[in-house]
């Protein structure tokens, strides 16, 4: 009870207090009665914890998920790991639950292990007397706790087990712990803090203890609190600790995780993880870690480690670092430590006493990622990748925007949708006529993204700051002028302009006009560049909706009545998927309109007439007015149908408009996919790629050569046959007219499924005759002759060769196969491609044959981009699955080549081989 007294404005009172309580609460030497919080300033900004840890008990992706139903905290993932909890429930954690002093003590106590302190420590540990009814586990945990002197109860015989654990109690326990465990450095070193000097910003903490006090702003510095990111305007750090509150089990977690981040404690098996910050392209430190299945240290562990700095730059083939069938290392990572590369030996480093080994170093730059994988196992295991079990690897990477960039363009861009400019230049403070159109009591807002258009894939250096000039006028002629000055987060600001609510109720002519003018600046009248910044606003760009006109960005408040009036207000046609799986009974799909008010709202009582074209895969089309419907009062209109049953290509969907009133929605054309999120209208129909290698083949046209064994227009009896596609014509020849090369070509002509076939006379006078099918015709089915013509001279013009099978001038012909992007699916990893074969039909003629198929692609198979044909602006060899997604969200229409062969099947490598632009 005698520390809810203790003041900091008392000092004498305090030292007295202390002096009655030395024996229940531990108190900290060395503090000091001056120490204060950074209230801080635009110019005196928050302070940043200065003993911030950059090495994790939990590195990437080594905590599992908890599995919890309550919450995906990754502190929970990462003490569950630890086995610290165990939740409240087998399938709950109780983020906002409290904790009692006995579950306070059981949690630092399962810490003792992963980070290396001694079970138990040299303190008398109290006869506590109310712990009778606390289960073994508890009771020991409170021991430990007073043996190592983090806990001497709340009287000397009392431990209060069931009293909740307040923050500023949190914070002294956990300080005391960090006394005791010790960072990752070999000698043991004690973890770094700062506890006595005014670097920290809670101004809620002067009427707790001084070892409470102390404790908090220690926990501060060290980053225990939580995140804190100071900026150029202050801010982004918490001015309040609330010592007095209960601490809940979710902010439990958080402080214990990051307070584990600056002891010993590693997952179990081998890890690697940057000791340096790596905020900018430099020299990267590593620490190699080895720890047993409890997580305690493991000594004398040799450690195997090889890297590789990988060129991400555009162009650069990709380093593949492992055989792709065997797994073993190549020629492309290397290895300082140590003796043979991707080996265990006795020559490779081993850990220490805290199971910890240094890393090799690497010096990263732009468009660089430094990788480094480790393996422990027995002497001579050789490293296998996929196969290895106790493995770790590292990334660091460095694209563009590893490059801080002075910004010189500031895009600006809003939320104004799909509504209106609306014209209000003829007020005397407005100067823009094409304000965003906003219902009365609505708002908008405005962002500011700068970017130097030398390096527009770089981030904008921190400091800037927009100032915001806005002039208001209403209609009874009222004006004003307002500043506000707003900075900026890797280059990128926004701001809200909200109208005035609706007054018609006493004037029935509102309108509220806002006008502001951009400039950089600060609140202290700096000019807003921070040094070596350049100004954003030498190049200006005024996106869609935003106004711009006379370089101000306009909003027009306004209340008349919200309606879609067509030819004027927008509208708007969605289907819920351009992609589904053929199958015999089809899929629903939905189709939906959206009409938009003047404000870019959508508004109900727009009719949309819904039109489908369904084509087969062989392009016969059916087109079908399907409804009518009426939109509701978000303004969207829904549609149900079927597509993509067994035969179905695609189907296309517009909305018609029959012209007759400004309610019915304005026709909107059938789309196909375009760049990035353009989905288009079009439904395609894919069945699943199959192991296959699919690519472009250029069609070749057949040809057949007829040979004759003598001058056939000399002949003047008998006839030619030809059978073709299963039906037979004949020639006759006679005195009065013999069969000539002409004749033969309208003889193969009669034929529908030969078309436009032109014979030519080869060498020899009427003797050989080339015939060449059409183009489109594909391979040429099977086609017989035979020839009875004969002379009176008995020099008969008989067939001695008819070839179709490649020799001589017979070509067989070869269908021409187009293969062809369609749209991709970044997040699913799925492409789509059209596949158009041109060849003959069943009954000979010429069709073309379109199907579409899906395919799934990853990071482990080899992917390509071809700039040959210009589709693709680079051709990259082996590129990284995002150069790869990133190239094909580029891409619009179906005109871009590709080349798949693909590999899925169980004896199969597992790796597909994709090129997009050829």
């Amino acid at each position: 009870m005698l520390t809810k007294i203790w003041k900091r404005s008392a000092p004498l009172l305090a030292l007295a207090v202390v002096c009655g309580t030395v024996a229940l609460v531990p108190q900290t030497a060395g503090a000091v009665a001056t120490v204060v919080p950074n209230a801080g300033t635009l110019t005196d900004p928050h302070t940043a914890p200065a003993d911030a840890e950059i090495m994790k008990a939990c590195p990437g992706d080594s905590a599992s998920a908890a599995g919890f139903t309550d919450t995906t905290s990754t502190d929970v993932d990462c003490i569950k790991m630890f086995g610290i909890t165990q939740g409240k429930t087998a399938t709950t954690y109780d983020p906002t639950g409290t904790i009692s002093r006995q579950d306070m003590a059981r949690f630092i106590h399962r810490m003792f292990v992963p980070t290396g302190v001694a079970a138990a420590g040299t303190t008398a540990v109290p006869a506590f007397t109310d712990i009778a009814h606390v289960d073994a586990g508890g009771t020991a945990a409170i021991s430990a706790l007073a043996s190592h002197g983090i806990t001497l109860g709340t009287t000397a015989t009392t431990f209060s087990p069931d009293s909740n654990v307040t923050r500023a109690q949190m914070a002294s326990f956990l300080s005391r712990f960090a006394d005791i465990a010790k960072d990752h450095q070999a000698a043991a070193t004690a973890i770094a803090s700062t506890k006595t000097t005014g670097t920290f910003n809670y101004t809620d903490i002067t009427g707790t203890t001084y070892e409470e006090m102390e404790s908090i702003v220690r926990l501060y510095n060290l980053g225990v609190h939580g995140t804190c990111v100071v900026t150029a305007a202050g801010g982004g750090c918490p001015t309040t600790y609330r010592p007095a509150d209960d601490i809940t089990r979710a902010e439990m977690a958080s402080m214990l995780v990051n307070l584990l981040n600056h002891t010993n404690a590693r997952p179990a098996g081998v890890t690697i993880q940057s000791t340096t910050a790596n905020l900018t392209v430099g020299t990267v430190s590593t620490l190699i870690s080895s720890r047993n299945a409890d997580f305690s240290a493991e000594p004398n562990v040799l450690v195997d480690e090889f890297y590789q700095l990988h060129n991400d730059a555009a162009g650069v083939a990709a380093q593949t670092p492992f055989h792709a069938i065997l797994g073993t290392c190549l020629s492309t990572v290397t290895k300082t430590l140590g003796g043979t590369l991707c080996v265990i030996d006795a020559n490779d480093p081993s850990t220490n006493a805290k199971g910890n080994v240094a890393g090799t170093n690497q010096t990263t730059a732009a468009y660089k990622t430094g990788n480094w994988w480790v393996h422990t196992g027995a002497s001579g295991s050789q490293y296998i990748d996929g196969t290895t079990a106790d493995t770790d690897k590292l990334s660091v990477s460095f694209g563009a925007a590893s490059a801080l960039v002075a910004g010189n363009r500031t895009t600006y861009s809003s939320d104004a949708g799909y509504a209106l400019a609306i014209d209000r230049s003829a007020a005397s403070a407005i100067a823009n006529d094409d304000g965003i159109g906003t219902y009365a009591g609505g708002s908008r807002t405005f962002t500011a993204t700068m970017a130097n258009t030398g390096a527009l894939t770089s981030t904008v250096m921190p400091g800037y700051t927009f100032k915001v000039v806005t002039d208001m006028q209403d209609h009874l002629g009222n004006v004003t002028v307002s500043t506000a000055y707003y900075a900026t987060t890797d280059g990128v600001a926004s701001w809200t302009v909200t109208c005035p609510a609706d007054n018609s109720a006493l004037n029935f002519d509102y309108w509220v006009a806002f006008e502001q003018t951009v400039t950089l600046g600060t609140v202290l009248g700096g000019t807003g560049i921070p040094s070596g910044g350049g100004n954003p606003l030498a190049s200006v760009v005024y996106g869609t909706g935003v106004g711009g006109d006379a370089s101000k960005l306009g909003v027009s408040c306004d209340d008349t009545t919200r309606a879609y009036t067509g030819g004027t207000t927008a509208e708007t046609l969605s289907v819920s998927s351009n992609n589904y799986t053929l199958s015999t009974a089809g899929s629903l799909a939905s189709i939906t309109s959206t009409a938009y008010d003047q404000y870019g709202a959508g508004v109900a009582g727009a009719t949309s007439r819904f039109t489908s074209v369904r084509t087969t895969s062989v392009g016969g089309a059916t087109t079908t007015n399907v409804a009518t419907l009426t939109s509701g009062a978000n303004g969207t209109s829904s549609l149900s149908a079927v597509v993509c049953a067994t035969g179905e290509r695609d189907v296309a969907w517009s909305i018609t408009d029959p012209g007759a009133a400004t309610s019915e929605m304005d026709a909107i054309g059938a789309t196909t996919p375009g760049a990035l999120a353009v989905e288009g209208t079009t439904i395609y129909c894919s069945s699943a790629g199959t192991d296959s290698a699919v690519a472009q083949i250029t069609a070749v046209a057949a040809a057949i050569e007829f040979t004759f064994a003598a001058n056939i227009e000399l002949q003047d009896s008998g006839s030619l046959a030809v059978t073709y596609a299963g039906a037979t014509v004949t020639q006759t020849s006679s005195a009065a007219g013999q069969v000539t090369g002409a004749s033969i070509q309208a003889l193969l002509r009669t034929h529908a499924a030969i078309g436009a076939v032109t014979c030519a006379e080869g060498a020899g006078t009427n003797v050989v005759y080339l015939c060449t099918w059409p183009a489109g015709m594909g391979p040429l089915t099977a086609l017989t002759a035979t020839s009875s013509l004969a002379d009176a001279d008995s020099t008969n013009a008989t067939l001695t060769s008819l070839t179709i099978d490649g020799t001589g001038n017979s070509v067989v012909g070869v269908a021409g196969v187009a293969f062809d992007f369609v749209d991709d699916d970044p997040t699913a990893n799925t492409i789509v491609t059209a596949r158009v074969d041109t060849t003959a039909n069943a009954s000979g003629a010429s069709i073309a044959h379109t199907t579409y198929q899906t395919w799934t692609y990853d990071s482990t198979d080899v992917l390509n981009l071809d700039a040959a044909d210009g589709d693709v602006a680079t051709s990259v060899s082996a590129a990284s699955e995002a150069q790869f997604e990133t190239e094909n969200a580029s891409l619009t229409g179906q005109a871009t080549d590709m080349t798949i062969t693909y590999r899925t099947g169980a004896l199969t490598t597992g790796i597909s081989y994709f090129v997009t632009g050829t």
